[in-house]
């Protein structure tokens, strides 16, 4: 007596195996190239604010804590308002509040760059 179909699972040929592995291995790359990308950009964006800087007191307009803690800031350089959002560290939001002032760093070439000095740590390189 033969058994059914069902109770036999369909054997995988070498040309799907074959699939399977490029198909991880491609995922693989795009996330790697993904990862390089972005390590590439906040390097720059670091290499810009640390090559003139300018320093600026913020004030915290928005605290999120949900989702990702995040703070909103602005801060004034020349007469002109300007305002980020920035992810930071737990221990920040336990010792500030939204309306305090905390410390910006801003490229001098580019005022609307900036970032909390709390943010910027020594380079690992």
């Amino acid at each position: 007596m033969r058994a059914p179909d069902s109770l036999n699972p369909p054997k995988i040929t070498r040309r799907q195996v074959v699939g399977i592995i490029l198909g991880l291995a491609f995922c693989v790359a795009l996330l790697a190239g993904l990862i390089h990308f972005i390590k590439t950009d906040i390097a720059e964006k670091r290499e810009l604010l640390l090559k003139n800087p300018g320093y600026a007191t913020g004030v915290i307009t928005r605290v999120r804590r949900y989702k990702g803690r995040r703070v909103s800031v602005r801060y004034t350089v020349g007469g002109v308002e300007y305002s980020f959002r920035t992810r930071v560290p737990r221990m920040f939001l336990r010792t500030h509040a939204k309306g305090d002032t905390t410390a910006v760093i801003y490229a001098k070439s580019d005022p609307a760059n900036a970032t909390l000095k709390a943010r910027l740590r020594p380079s690992t390189n």
